[in-house]
C-alpha cells in the first residue's frame, strides 16, 4: 500500500535532524522493556538498530508530508522478527513505542498543549502507526508461512533419508532420528500403507499411535504411505498395528518388529512384502512372517504369475462368470479346511455344487484337491492369482 500524507507538518519534518539521536533512544527505550529482544541468538543490537531507523526514517517522512508513506520498512521489520523468532506481540510493542516517543518529541519541539500544529498529528501519527504496524503483522504472519512451509518440506525429506540404505554411513541413521526427536533405542517396525496418499492423513495416524504410547514418521511416497514407528517392547508394536487396521481401509504391512535403527532399510523390503500379501482390493493387517506363502510369491511375482498361468491356465480361459465360480469354490475349499459342507454354507449353494466345481476344477487343470502335492500346487497358483496376477494388480504394486 503506498499513499500521501494529508498534512505538510514542518513540525515533524524538524525531527529529521535529531533521527540518530531518536533510533538511539528508541533502541533503548525497546530494549530496557522487552526482554525478548534480550535472547541469545534473536535479533542483534545493530538489527534492531537498522530496523528502528528505516521505520522512524519512513514514519516521520511520511507525517512531515515529503514523502509518500511507504510500507517497506514495516514489512522488513515484520519479515526479520519472524526469521529471528521474536514474537508478534514484541513487534507491535515496538511501534507503540516508538509512536510514543515520536509524540513526546512533537510535544517537547511544540509552544504548548494549544499548538495547533499538534491538533491534526494527533490523529495522524496513530493511524500511520497503525498501518505500520498492520503490515508487519502482515508480513510477519505471511513470513511465519513460508518457514512452516520450508521446515516441513525440510522435515519430509529428512524422514525420507530414514529409509535409505545407510550400511556405509551407519552414523547417518542415527544423525536422522536425532534430529527427528526420535529415541535411538527401543523397539521398532515399518509400516507400508498401500493407500492413494490423498486418503491417507499421517498427522492422524500419528496422532492416534502416540495415544497408544507409540511414536511414529510418516513418509509419503507417490503410491504409498511408509511409516516408522517406535514403541517401548514388541507389545506395543502390536497395539499399534491393531490401531492402525481400526484407521486404514486399504492393506496394511508390518515388518518384523526390530531393535536397531540400522536394521530400518531391510524392515522396508519386509513391510511392503507383509503389505502385498493381502490380496489387491482387500482390506487388513499383515505382519512380515504371518503368511510366508504369500510373502514368497510377493517377492518372486514374475515366477507367481507364470505358475498361476501354467497350474490354473484353462479355469482362468473360462468366461468370467465361470471363471469367478471356480475360483471361489477352490478358495473356500482351502479356507475351510477342505470342508464340502462348509464351502456349501459359505457360497450358498449345494455341497453337490461344490464337489461338481472341484471336479469341473480336476478336469481342466489335471490336479485333484485330494491329491496332497497337486493340491498344494493349486493352492499355490490359487493364491498367485489373487496376489500378483497382473491384471488384477496393475496400479497397485508399491
Amino acid at each position: 500500500m503506498t499513499t500521501h500524507a494529508p498534512v505538510t507538518s514542518p513540525l515533524a519534518a524538524d525531527l529529521f535532524g535529531a533521527i540518530e539521536d531518536l533510533t538511539d533512544e528508541l533502541v533503548r527505550r525497546i530494549l530496557a522493556t522487552d526482554p525478548s529482544y534480550a535472547g541469545a541468538g534473536l535479533l542483534t543490537e545493530e538489527q534492531l538498530r537498522t530496523t528502528c531507523h528505516n521505520n522512524l526514517t519512513a514514519i516521520l517522512g511520511a507525517l512531515a508530508g515529503t514523502q509518500p508513506l511507504l510500507l517497506q520498512s514495516a514489512r522488513e521489520a515484520g519479515r526479520l522478527k519472524a526469521e529471528q523468532a521474536i514474537p508478534v506481540a514484541a513487534l507491535l510493542h515496538a511501534y507503540r513505542l516508538g509512536g510514543r516517543m515520536i509524540w513526546e518529541e512533537l510535544t517537547a519541539r511544540s509552544s504548548g498543549p494549544g499548538d495547533v500544529r499538534l491538533h491534526a498529528l494527533a490523529t495522524q501519527l496513530w493511524e500511520v502507526i497503525d498501518l505500520y504496524s498492520d503490515a508487519a503483522v502482515e508480513s510477519y504472519r505471511d513470513t511465519e508461512m513460508l518457514l512452516a512451509r520450508a521446515d516441513a518440506q525440510a522435515q519430509n525429506r529428512l524422514i525420507r533419508t530414514l529409509f535409505d540404505d545407510h550400511s556405509r554411513s551407519p552414523g547417518r541413521v542415527l544423525d536422522v532420528l536425532r534430529s527427528l526427536g526420535l529415541p535411538e533405542h527401543g523397539t521398532f517396525c515399518v509400516v507400508a500403507v498401500d493407500a492413494d496418499p490423498t486418503t491417507v492423513s499421517p498427522p492422524a495416524l500419528g496422532n492416534a499411535l502416540r495415544e497408544c504410547g507409540v511414536r511414529s514418521v510418516w513418509d509419503v511416497r507417490m503410491d504409498a504411505v511408509i511409516g516408522l514407528v517406535r514403541a517401548l517392547s514388541p507389545v506395543s508394536i502390536d497395539r499399534a498395528g491393531e490401531r492402525l487396521g481400526t484407521l486404514v481401509t486399504e492393506r496394511v504391512g508390518l515388518s518384523t518388529p526390530f531393535g536397531s535403527p540400522h536394521a530400518i532399510a531391510a524392515a522396508v523390503t519386509e513391510a511392503r512384502q507383509a503389505c502385498h500379501s493381502v490380496p489387491p482390493g482387500a482390506s487388513g493387517v499383515v505382519r512380515y512372517g504371518e503368511q510366508p506363502v504369500a510373502h514368497l510369491l510377493v517377492t518372486v511375482p514374475d515366477a507367481a504369475r507364470r505358475a498361476a498361468t501354467q497350474i490354473l491356465g484353462p479355469v482362468l480361459a473360462l468366461p468370467a462368470a465361470e471363471r469367478a465360480d471356480l475360483v471361489a469354490v477352490l478358495d473356500a475349499w482351502y479356507r475351510h479346511g477342505g470342508s464340502a459342507v462348509a464351502v456349501a454354507d459359505a457360497l450358498h449353494c449345494h455341497r453337490n455344487t461344490v464337489r461338481y466345481r472341484l471336479r469341473k476344477i480336476r478336469d481342466l487343470t489335471g490336479r485333484d484337491t485330494t491329491d496332497p502335492r497337486q493340491s498344494a500346487e493349486l493352492y499355490l497358483a490359487l493364491r498367485a492369482y489373487t496376489l500378483v496376477d497382473a491384471e488384477q494388480t496393475a496400479g497397485h504394486e508399491l
